[in-house]
């Protein structure tokens, strides 16, 4: 009898869009060659601050790469809170210590094509994110204009063009902008709480409770009418329903959204039918503690749905104006406009 061989497997591919990200710690290999023990202990520390990080932004680690990472996202604008987020966090740690140490951390992200292939990703996203890295700063961030096009007005972050130079096997020139340091954004919001706190207000969309969908387009309609009242003729800056509209439906801490969405108070509410009455709930919380500030239920009668929206939303505009916008100091109040 003869044996038949068999065929061999083919590798299994699939493309989709993806946001990639690579880490690398600065001065690590030099480090190593003079304190082996003491480099290995570092890398451990770095891993230990970066893989919770990454799980809480749904960063998947692909594969570690010495002492960096290739990590991937579902999304940009959860890759650059994320690398905010790990840099603030080194940063805090550096400042508890003796100062001794000088490793930092440098990060590249790019948004772009990715081919999933036996537990590893290929192609232009990781290609780019592994150059940008390379130029960004110890204890900085580098993006691409891909990145920069998803994250615009979605959360609060400021960049500035650096160059658009000729990457190592890549086509085409990138652009590429370099993320303003967390640690100086972190410091002026210490400085000033109270405009952080109170000032910046986000309005999330309000979810219907109720089977029928004629609810949904209440409550959306309820969601945008509370926007408009509250950035017309009061203090405080409200964040647009475009940048919002994101975290319909989406699973996130309050504490999540708000660092998103660069907010101190988010507004969040739901609306419930029973007969010919709506009951719409709503609870102002503070982002940064996740304590409620004021909660209230409101019963309507559904005869005339327009005139409930405005009504509610009139009546939520006028409490927040009295809870928020009184405790600002005069000095910080400012022009009266939504951002």
């Amino acid at each position: 009898m003869t044996s038949r061989k068999s065929a061999p497997s083919v590798p299994k591919t699939r493309r989709r869009l993806a946001a990639s990200m690579f880490t690398d710690l600065v001065g690590f290999t030099a480090l190593g060659q003079r304190d082996e023990a003491k480099a290995v202990r570092l890398l451990e520390e770095h891993r230990s601050v970066l893989k919770p990080v990454f799980a809480e932004h749904e960063g998947h680690v692909v594969k570690t790469l010495g002492d960096g990472f290739l990590v991937e996202f579902p999304s940009a604008v959860e890759s650059v809170l994320c690398a905010q987020r790990i840099q603030l966090e080194l940063a805090k740690r550096k400042a508890l210590s003796d100062g001794s140490e000088k490793i930092a951390l440098r990060i590249g992200i790019h948004v772009g094509d990715v081919i999933q292939q036996n537990g590893d990703i290929l192609g232009d996203a990781v290609n780019v994110a592994s150059r940008l890295e390379s130029l960004a700063d110890p204890g900085g961030i580098c993006i691409s204009e891909q990145v920069v096009d998803q994250i615009r007005n979605k959360i609060a972050v400021a960049f500035h063009l650096v160059t658009s130079p000729i990457l190592k096997n890549v086509e085409f020139p990138i652009r590429v902008h370099r993320l303003e340091s967390g640690v100086e954004g972190t410091r002026a919001a210490a400085a000033a709480p109270e405009a952080r706190s109170y000032v910046r207000v986000a309005v999330l969309p309000f979810t219907s409770l109720s089977p029928d969908p004629s609810d949904e387009f209440f409550a959306d309609g309820l969601t945008e009418e509370v926007i408009t009242c509250l950035s017309r003729g009061t203090a405080l800056r409200v964040i647009a329903r475009t940048s919002i509209m994101q975290y319909k439906g989406a699973r996130r801490g309050i504490r999540h959204i708000g660092r998103g969405l660069g907010v101190g108070s988010i507004l969040e509410g739901s609306v419930r039918r029973s007969a010919k009455t709506i009951r719409i709930s709503v609870q102002l919380i503070d982002a940064d503690t996740e304590e409620h500030l004021w909660s209230n239920n409101y019963d309507r009668v559904s005869t005339n749905v327009l005139a409930v929206q405005d009504e509610i939303a009139q009546c939520v505009a006028s409490v927040l104006q009295r809870k928020l916008v009184a405790s600002i100091p005069p000095g910080m109040r400012g022009p009266v406009s939504s951002s």
